[in-house]
């Protein structure tokens, strides 16, 4: 074997180890001591560290801070009255049109609303269950309206509840890029629910609602409402557009819900729903409006109608003769958030105006 230079500082293991790998392994190299410092007089003050930065409450104008103690960890943001949270963008939430997935958004809109109740009021979903309460999300509207996402990118969700009145508190939500530029908009409208012996939903009296609610009301806007108590149907947060719906195409399709679309509380879960209707009209939704009109189980059978317009399409879905969800897709870009947009699709599900299409 060829010996590397130094090898006569080696010991006799050392050797031993060059000698029986075949001369792969080879013994560090023995650094030289150090020679002593010289006295030297007393040592000048070193200088003065930099000044901390301080702290400037985040208006989105710079990229988000990759902060991973605050993933999963909503706070709140007193300048904007925001609820806030970073969630990173996995593989499985991207759709081939470079954008996060609906269904992927309106998770994570339900993730921060858990994880405050958590946080603010020491208790789960699985804690309300037991008491025989729910929260149940039974309309939305989800609108992308930024450029597109990478895997692993950040987008901080902000979000606002309201307290209108019994049994509703919708969410506003917004959804923000590292540059701060708004990506996704959407308002879901939760509702306070108590389940019966038999496992039926009812919403809950004023009294309950008032009670549940007090410890949340902090993290509403002061001012800045959407609904009132006299103003609670979804349609009246929007502004009208004045533009009928005019479907060009119908087509029928069935869809049999799985166990996989549901939740805990074994009815459908909200996120599913644009997924769902992908089956039956495939394309890659920008805008997604939904009403969940009836509780949906795993194992109905669903008719869904479905009235297609250039990029977009309203379903009708009917368990027998029952009506039980009503959705809106759009691909492109459009503004689906319009008062009377929304209030055609609150109608459609209505069993009379089933009747007469």
């Amino acid at each position: 074997l060829p010996w590397p230079a130094g090898a006569e500082t080696w010991t006799t293991k050392e050797l031993e180890l060059f000698i029986g790998s075949g001369g792969f392994l080879k013994p560090k190299k023995k650094a030289p001591a150090a020679k002593p410092a010289p006295a030297a007089s007393a040592a000048p003050a070193a200088p003065a560290a930099p000044a901390a930065v301080p702290a400037v409450s985040s208006g989105y104008s710079a990229p988000a801070q990759d902060n991973t103690s605050s993933f999963e960890t909503p706070s709140m943001n007193q300048e904007r009255h925001r609820l806030t949270m970073p969630v990173r963008v996995h593989c499985e939430d991207t759709a081939p049109n470079g954008h996060v997935r609906i269904e992927s958004l309106v998770a994570y809109a339900e993730r921060i609303r858990s994880l405050a109740l958590k946080q603010v009021m020491g208790i789960s979903l699985a804690d309300l269950k037991e008491k025989n309460l729910a929260i149940l999300a039974t309309e939305f509207v989800v609108e992308i309206v930024g450029k597109g996402i990478r895997v692993l990118d950040t987008l901080r969700i902000d979000t606002t509840p309201e307290f209108p009145a019994a049994p509703l508190f919708p969410w506003d939500t917004e959804m923000f890029r590292e540059d701060g530029s708004l990506y996704m908009r959407g308002l879901f409208g939760l509702n306070l629910c108590q389940i019966s012996s038999t496992g039926a939903y009812s919403g809950v009296d004023e009294t309950t609602y008032r009670t549940f609610t007090k410890d949340l009301k902090g993290f509403s806007h002061p001012v800045k409402k959407r609904f009132s108590a006299t103003s609670l149907r979804f349609f009246m947060a929007y502004e009208k557009a004045g533009v009928p719906f005019t479907p060009e195409k119908y087509k029928q399709e069935q869809y049999r819900v799985r166990s996989a679309d549901c939740d805990m509380y074994n009815v459908l879960f909200q996120a599913r729903v644009p997924s769902m209707m992908e089956t039956c009209h495939p394309g890659e939704a920008m805008s997604f409006y939904v009403n969940i009109r009836m509780s949906v189980r795993p194992g109905d059978v669903l008719q869904v109608h479905v009235f297609e317009h250039k990029d977009s399409a309203l379903f009708i879905c009917l368990r027998g003769k029952e009506p039980v969800l009503s959705c809106r897709q759009i691909c492109g870009w459009s503004n689906l958030t319009r008062s009377d947009k929304v209030r055609i699709y609150q109608v459609a599900a209505d069993p009379k105006v089933l009747h007469k299409r």
